[in-house]
């Protein structure tokens, strides 16, 4: 079995070469986030590792996201942010009995989060992605989010 934390840790060390993070000429653009998101999905695959689900929006704060996570599995999930953020975080949440309780966080002062988490029972879970801040003159972003297993 591989180190699911590890393998997180090289797919990111493998990015920074071809990420986009730069401003597109004209308006706002969703390429700079659908390039780098490629290259996450093209490391992960190279990995071993499934894709589960990849989401794409506008942030200003927080985005929730709901997901069926199935007990024993191990999930890798990473939460990007384009050339307009600079701070994002991910936090998994499990609905227990109606209240939604924190499972773990990442929220490390860089522009992508990333977190293993391998859940104790079948059930429903929330993803919430963080704009914790954005690069000066921005109030809004594309994130990207993949959740993938081994």
């Amino acid at each position: 079995m591989k180190n699911f934390s590890f393998c997180l840790l090289v797919l990111l060390l493998a990015l920074p070469l071809s990420f986009s993070h730069a401003q597109p000429k004209e308006g706002t653009s969703m390429k700079p986030i659908l390039t780098d998101a490629l290259t996450y999905l093209q490391t992960a695959e190279d990995l071993g590792y499934e894709i589960v689900r990849m989401e794409f929006d506008i942030v200003t704060d927080t985005k929730s996201t709901y997901r069926t996570l199935q007990e024993g599995w191990t999930y890798g999930i990473i939460a990007f942010g384009d050339y307009r953020i600079e701070q994002v975080s991910v936090a998994v949440y499990k609905d227990v009995d109606g209240t939604w309780t924190q499972i773990k966080t990442d929220n490390e002062s860089k522009s992508n989060a990333t977190l293993t988490i391998t859940p104790s029972a079948t059930g429903q879970y929330r993803v919430d992605i963080t704009a914790e801040k954005f690069v000066e003159g921005y109030s809004a972003a594309h994130y990207g989010l993949i959740i993938m297993h081994e």
